[in-house]
């Protein structure tokens, strides 16, 4: 089936196409500003923020999820496919409770029913993959992009007034990139997977980026606020990095203590990918010295994550976490007071709260202890969204001309 390749230009086009759909009179012409583009006013903080950011880091975690579960289906390891199983529910209802909030309990309902399905699918075609059962995994497929989509795009249609083919040929783009990660692990390539991987987790947030607006447009009592300013951009943008970050961070120390060298190395390659996406965001907010000493922390913060992660002698494991409990968190914390207005307790608490979090999961994927490893898995990518949504906070305070135009 051939399908459009919508990227980012998707967003611009979807938006156009909300905006032309709209008669009323009064209302802004473009469906993705509610309020003044002014720098009065501008911050990364109100209902319509949150709603975004929690759709984008959601929508990116599904994706996550499914790559962990159907990798550790694909190596046979019963008891983390489980948990990640689990996790992939819990996704779930945490989605759902977002459309609750917006579209009530009863509308939700349907939402519910259409996404536990695809991830009925999900499940299926990796089974059919692992098992290679054909029948079932084509019938998944197929499944994936005759059954969900179409009721997918339908539902978010008739809830957002969003039209019914742009979000029909970015929900098609969103299931073809994360089936695509399961191919890749079927056939062991670990270098395309890992790109591919990063590919739909962007694209997972695009979809975010289209129907906060839309919903925030259609119910803006509820969703006070401007979901798309410069501020929020930034907010948006750093909230999925980190979750990005912690989630491959986890994969890349799973194969580095496991011995799975090609894994590894694929993962590693990801991890900077991340880690170079990050420096270019700190370096356009705050600027290139500010770039510059955030690469240098951040690169040294995950070597360090290997390091602990890995076979070395106790004295190097013990050196790499002192090295991380000690000079990772002084460090970033300084950079970050450096660049915004900002307390010690306000940036310091969350990173060194997320440091020990992921330290935990580390700590269980070398002890093989499978049965918490994804729930403390998701609650340090979660553990993310306070650092980011501080620094976001604090840089609209601060720069508000960098996020006024």
């Amino acid at each position: 089936m051939s399908f459009i390749r919508l990227g980012a230009l998707a967003v611009i086009t979807i938006l156009a196409a909300i905006s032309c759909s709209s008669g009323n009179s009064g209302t802004p012409a473009s469906g993705i500003r509610i309020s003044s583009p002014s720098t009065a006013g501008i911050t990364a903080d109100s209902k319509a923020a949150d709603l975004r950011a929690r759709l984008d880091t959601l929508l990116g975690e599904h994706v996550m999820v499914i790559a962990k579960e159907s990798l550790a289906a694909a190596a046979n390891r019963a008891d983390e496919y489980k948990g990640y199983a689990t996790l992939l529910t819990i996704n779930a209802s945490d989605l759902s409770d977002v459309m609750s909030s917006a579209f009530g309990t009863s509308a939700t309902t349907r939402f519910a029913q259409i996404w536990a399905e695809q991830n009925n699918y999900f499940v299926d075609y990796t089974v059919g993959i692992v098992s290679h059962n054909a029948a079932k995994s084509n019938g998944a497929a197929s499944g994936l992009v005759n059954g969900f989509v179409p009721k997918f795009a339908q539902y978010m249609s008739s809830m957002t007034s969003i039209p019914l083919d742009p979000i029909t040929q970015l929900a098609t783009e969103q299931v073809l990139e994360t089936k695509a990660i399961i191919d890749d692990q079927a056939a062991l390539n670990n270098a395309k997977m890992f790109a591919d991987l990063r590919r739909a987790y962007a694209q997972a947030s695009r979809i975010g980026d289209v129907l906060a607006p839309a919903i925030t447009r259609k119910f803006p009592d509820k969703f006070p606020g401007d979901p798309a300013n410069k501020a929020v951009d930034f907010r948006v943008s750093l909230d999925a990095l980190l979750e990005e970050h912690s989630y491959l961070a986890t994969m890349t120390t799973s194969a580095t203590a496991a011995g799975r060298n090609p894994e590894q190395a694929a993962a590693l390659t990801a991890l900077a990918g991340n880690a170079d996406a990050l420096g270019t965001l700190f370096s356009k907010v705050f600027g290139s010295a500010i770039g510059t000493r955030f690469d240098q922390v951040w690169n040294a913060r995950d070597a360090e994550l290997v390091v602990y992660a890995s076979n070395a002698s106790a004295a190097n494991r013990q050196a790499a976490s002192d090295g991380l409990s000690r000079d990772f968190v002084s460090q970033f914390t300084s950079l970050v007071r450096d660049s915004v207005d900002i307390t010690e307790a306000a940036i310091g608490y969350p990173v060194r709260g997320q440091l020990t979090d992921l330290i935990k999961v580390i700590d269980e994927q070398r002890s093989k202890a499978a049965a918490q490893l994804a729930a403390d898995d998701h609650t340090a990518a979660s553990a993310t969204y306070p650092i980011s949504d501080a620094i976001a906070g604090a840089a609209a305070a601060k720069l508000p001309a960098k996020f006024g135009g």
